[in-house]
C-alpha cells in the first residue's frame, strides 16, 4: 500500500449499522436481497469535492466457508483469536469509546454509531432520521464551504453517513497520519452540524430521488413491502427514507430538534481500529467528542411489538422475466442468548449448497434461479427472511404446456420453515450450520473498517464488547432443541410477498 492511500472500501452492509451473519443466495454474487433493499435507502459518502450516492450492493465472498478460520489477507485485518487487547472507557456523560490497535496495516477506521433510527422518529415525520443523517455531511458551523472540503481531504476524503433501522453510522477509513484530523472531523460533524435551509432542501431532494429509484428495484421494493407487512404498526415497517408527503413537511427546525434530542453522548459509541496507539486514540477521542451535547437519559419506554394474528400476503405486479416469493418471520430482539440460535437456524434454512432451500428446491425440484435466507437482528424485534427467485413458469415436456411455478415456490419455501418447526434439525445439518455461521462471522472481520463497525455495533446493541469472542463458543453450544423451539416461534407469525410479471391477457 502506498503512503497516503486508504484501504479499499468494501461495499457497505445494508441498513447502516444493522448487520447480520450474511444474507446469501446460492448463486454468486450473494448477499443481494436485504442489502439491495436497504442500500436503496442509501447513505452518502463525501469524497472531498463531491457527494455520491452509494447505490451498489453489499457483496460477500460467494464460496461456502465451512470452518471458523478466515485469513485476514492484504486488507489489514487481524487474524481471529490473535487480536490485540481492547481498550475502552465510558465518559462521565455516557459516551462509550473503544480502541483496538492493529499495526499489521497502515489503515485505520473510525466508526461512530448514534442510536437515532426509525424508532426515534414519529410516524407523521417519517424520514426524519434519514434526513438528519443526510444533512450531516453538508457542512458544520465550524467548517463550511471550502473549509469543510479541506477538512474532508485531510481526514482521508471518504467520510460516509448511513441511516439504518436502529442506528445512524458515521465512518471513515484513513491512514495513520490522518487519524487526528479524521477523529476531529467526525466529532465536528455530530457536534456542530450546520443544518442550513438550503442543505435541508437539497437533502430532501436526494432522499426523494433515492426513494423513487428504490421503488423500481425488483428485490428492494419487495423487501420494503415485506417489512411493512411484518411491522404494520411499529417503526420498523416504515421506509428508511420516509414518504414524499412527510419529507415535504419537514423543515430545518425539525431536523435540528431531532439532532438535539438524539445526537447526544449517552446514545453514541465510537470505535477505532487500526494502526493507532490505543492509549493515544482514547485520549484524543475523549477530547474530540467533548463538545458533543449531553442530555440526561430519557426513560426507556416498553416498545410496542408487531403482532400478526394471521399470515399477511401481498402480491406485487412488476414487469420482468422473473418472479419472486419472499417470506418474513418475526423474531425476538437481538440478545446474546437469541443471536446464536437464530443465526444457526438461518444457516440451516438458507446457508449454502447444503441448506434446506438449496437441497429441497434447487436439487430435488430444479426450482429457483436463486434461493436464500437472512437473519436481520434488530434491537426491538428482529426478523428472518427466506426467498426464491424463479421464472414465473416452465414448459412441461412433451407437450410444452406452461406450468406456473409461483404456488409451488411459495409452498416449498414455507415448508422448509414449517418442517424445521415440526421436527427440528438433524445433527449433521446442525454441525454444518454451526461451522457455516462461525466462518461467515469470521469473514466479516477481514477488513479494518468492518472490525470497527461490528465492534461499535456489538456495544451499541448491548451484546457486549466481547461478543466477537463469545459468538463462536455460543454457536458451538446451540442445541437441536434450541433451534427447534426457535423455529416453532418463527412460523407462528409471518408475512409473504409475491412479486410476479403481469399475467398475459387471454384475448391477446
Amino acid at each position: 500500500m502506498k503512503p497516503g492511500e486508504a484501504e479499499a472500501e468494501p461495499a457497505q452492509d445494508a441498513g447502516g449499522s444493522d448487520p447480520h451473519i450474511g444474507a446469501r443466495t446460492n448463486r454468486a454474487p450473494i448477499h443481494a436481497h436485504r442489502d439491495r433493499a436497504l442500500r436503496a435507502a442509501g447513505g452518502t459518502e463525501r469524497t472531498g469535492r463531491r457527494s455520491l450516492l452509494l447505490g451498489g450492493l453489499s457483496t460477500c465472498i460467494g464460496s461456502l466457508v465451512t470452518g471458523p478460520a478466515a485469513a485476514a489477507g492484504a486488507t489489514g485485518g487481524a487474524a481471529p483469536g490473535r487480536r490485540p487487547p481492547l481498550r475502552s472507557t465510558v465518559l462521565s456523560n455516557g459516551l462509550r469509546l473503544l480502541c483496538r490497535t492493529n499495526d499489521a496495516s497502515e489503515v485505520s477506521a473510525i466508526v461512530c454509531l448514534v442510536r437515532a433510527g426509525l424508532p426515534e422518529e414519529e410516524e407523521p415525520q417519517a424520514g426524519l432520521a434519514a434526513l438528519t443523517a443526510e444533512c450531516l455531511l453538508r457542512g458544520t458551523t465550524t467548517h463550511s464551504g471550502e473549509g469543510f472540503e479541506r477538512a474532508l481531504l485531510q481526514a482521508g476524503g471518504n467520510l460516509r453517513v448511513t441511516p439504518g433501522f436502529d442506528f445512524t453510522e458515521i465512518a471513515v477509513v484513513l491512514v495513520r497520519e490522518q487519524f487526528e484530523p479524521a477523529l476531529k472531523l467526525i466529532a465536528d460533524v455530530v457536534a456542530h452540524p450546520r443544518f442550513a435551509p438550503e442543505d435541508v432542501s437539497l437533502a430532501k431532494a436526494d432522499l426523494k430521488r433515492r426513494a423513487d429509484a428504490f421503488q423500481d428495484d425488483f428485490t428492494g421494493a419487495s423487501y420494503q413491502t415485506l417489512t411493512g407487512q411484518l411491522y404494520p404498526s411499529t417503526p420498523y415497517g416504515r421506509p428508511l427514507n420516509g414518504y414524499a408527503s412527510t419529507l415535504d413537511r419537514l423543515t430545518e427546525r425539525d431536523v435540528r430538534r431531532f439532532w438535539e434530542r438524539w445526537y447526544v453522548q449517552n446514545r453514541m459509541v465510537v470505535a477505532v481500529v487500526g494502526n493507532v496507539d490505543s492509549t493515544r486514540g482514547i485520549a484524543l477521542a475523549q477530547k474530540a467528542f467533548g463538545d458533543v451535547p449531553f442530555r440526561p437519559p430519557e426513560p426507556e419506554t416498553q416498545p410496542s411489538l408487531a403482532r400478526l394474528p394471521r399470515p399477511q400476503v401481498e402480491i406485487i405486479e412488476r414487469v420482468g422475466p422473473l418472479a419472486q416469493v419472499m417470506a418474513g418471520f418475526l423474531a425476538p430482539g437481538a440478545t446474546r442468548a437469541e443471536f446464536p440460535t437464530l443465526a444457526v437456524l438461518d444457516a440451516i434454512v438458507g446457508g449454502g449448497k447444503r441448506s434446506r432451500l438449496f437441497t429441497n428446491l434447487r436439487e430435488k425440484q430444479s426450482l429457483g434461479y436463486e434461493t436464500g435466507s437472512f437473519y436481520q437482528p434488530l434491537r426491538r424485534q428482529s426478523h428472518v427472511v427466506g426467498y426464491v427467485l424463479t421464472p414465473p413458469f416452465q414448459q412441461n415436456r412433451p407437450d410444452q404446456a406452461p406450468e406456473w411455478l409461483i404456488e409451488k415456490s411459495k409452498t416449498l419455501l414455507l415448508e422448509q420453515f414449517r418442517q424445521l418447526a415440526q421436527t427440528g434439525p438433524t445433527q449433521p445439518e446442525l454441525s454444518r450450520a454451526r461451522s457455516y455461521v462461525i466462518g461467515r462471522y469470521a469473514l466479516r472481520q477481514e477488513r479494518t473498517r468492518d472490525q470497527a463497525k461490528w465492534l461499535a455495533w456489538n456495544e451499541a446493541m448491548g451484546l457486549g464488547r466481547d461478543f466477537d469472542e463469545y459468538l463462536p463458543r455460543a454457536v458451538q453450544a446451540v442445541t437441536p432443541e434450541a433451534v427447534h423451539t426457535a423455529a416453532q416461534r418463527l412460523v407462528a407469525e409471518f408475512a409473504l410477498v409475491v412479486t410476479v410479471p403481469p399475467l398475459p391477457n387471454p384475448g391477446q
